[in-house]
């Protein structure tokens, strides 16, 4: 034990690490939130990657001035998540605090949730109060934190805020650490399991400031990579993804269109099992021949909807002169003729599909081909007919939220409500 821990004997050391890059006109604050706590049994560990913008001089100032409370590396690392868990490793304290630099402690914060750890050894972190600030450090509003937070709640959304947590060293030690393949909703994964098996605490004052600037992630990432990494976090922890983060996402984006929208909440996993398209010869590139095959299979016994496919006529535009409108026929196990026209530009083809068989197969012929080649356009000797993104195969529950989508998107908030379930 060294002689600070001595010191110190019978309260438990509290670490905060602070992951950093770039943030030389914020870290100085955050440092100073920390170390001026009224709580003695400190230490702060910042994991810089290599920042080239001033961070480094304050480091090393703060270094001098708090000694060994005050730890700090500067290298290239492989983003946040990374960087936590470098701390989170050299952490010798019993409490954990985790504080990005560019946000800040209240005073009383760590005092307080130490006090709470103390009294409730059934929780595995405390979380309390905060508020948005500016780059300035005004409060620009309270963060919408909710008490007595379960992991029901954290289903539907996070109303927890990272800089307000402490939580215990062996809760991580029993959970695992930071999953280092997400680099925008590590924390509320990070929640997500620790609700599975722990109690989180609340306290009932402000603990930090959650610092919002025009370069913070959730100004610049949160459409783009923020939902897409909440919606497979909630996909993977709970089977689906809440109405609160669909609306969101759908919100956002409902001008890429109907048939886009699918095809991302698709791979997202949103719907869990459905069916399955293997295409045949469709080629890599996108491009299709005027014979296409593709083949759907549905293990799971699912109602069939149909299958969405978003093309583009592109032959008038290459040939620089009117070549007709695409006109395809459409044949699923051999039975029936689905036959739609299309004029030069993009088109979504929407061919019907029934019952649960467990395959079909999908003949999609075209009336129109080129050889790129006889068009002296490059040296490409196939012959083609348009371009196509993967199909996308529907059950009848995705099906239902493609028509809501494509004929009243307004209306797709209240439809997820009454349709999508947690499993």
């Amino acid at each position: 034990m060294s002689p600070s821990h001595e010191q110190h004997a019978g309260k438990p050391l509290v670490t905060v690490v602070t992951p950093s890059y770039q943030q030389g006109g914020f870290i100085r604050e955050t440092i100073e939130s920390v170390m001026s706590q009224d709580y003695p049994h400190i230490e702060m560990i910042v994991v810089d990657g290599g920042s080239r913008d001033g961070t480094l001089s304050i480091l090393e100032k703060s270094a001098r001035k708090y000694g060994s409370r005050f730890r700090y590396v500067s290298e290239k690392d492989k983003g946040q998540s990374d960087a936590i868990n470098k701390g989170l490793a050299m952490a010798e304290g019993e409490l954990i605090g985790w504080l990005n630099s560019d946000d800040t402690y209240m005073p009383k914060a760590i005092s307080r949730a130490v006090a709470a750890l103390t009294r409730h050894p059934e929780y595995g972190l405390v979380y309390g109060k905060a508020n948005f600030i500016d780059k300035n450090g005004a409060v620009i509003r309270p963060y919408p934190v909710e008490p007595d937070v379960s992991r029901r709640r954290l289903f539907d959304v996070c109303t927890i805020c990272q800089p307000a947590v402490f939580m215990r060293k062996s809760t991580l030690d029993r959970v695992g650490r930071i999953d280092e393949s997400l680099q925008f909703c590590m924390d509320y994964e990070l929640w997500v399991r620790m609700s599975e098996r722990e109690k989180l605490g609340y306290v009932d004052h402000v603990l930090a400031n959650s610092r919002l600037h025009d370069d913070c992630k959730s100004a610049t990432q949160y459409f783009s990579v923020g939902l897409p990494e909440i919606m497979r976090t909630g996909v993977k922890h709970y089977g689906s993804v809440s109405a609160h983060w669909l609306a969101q996402y759908i919100s956002h984006y409902v001008q890429e269109g109907a048939a886009w929208l699918m095809d991302q909440l698709k791979q997202f996993g949103v719907f869990g099992d459905g069916l399955l398209v293997r295409e045949s010869d469709r080629f890599e590139d996108g491009w299709v021949p005027p014979h296409w095959t593709l083949r759907v299979d549905n293990p799971a016994g699912q109602e069939a909807n149909g299958i969405l496919i978003r093309g583009e006529h592109r032959l008038p535009r290459l040939a620089g002169k009117s070549t007709g409108d695409l006109q395809l026929t459409v044949r699923v196990n051999g039975r029936g003729e689905h036959k739609a026209r299309f004029a030069g530009g993009p088109f979504t083809l929407h061919i019907p599909l029934s019952g649960k068989e467990r395959a079909y197969t999908v003949d999609i012929s075209s009336n129109t081909s080129f050889v790129p080649a006889e068009l002296k356009l490059n040296d490409d000797r196939r012959r083609l007919s348009y371009r196509a993104a993967p199909a996308i195969a529907l059950t009848t529950l995705e099906g239902g939220l493609y028509r809501v989508l494509d004929e009243e998107p307004a209306m797709a908030g209240s439809w997820i409500v009454k349709h999508l379930r947690r499993k």
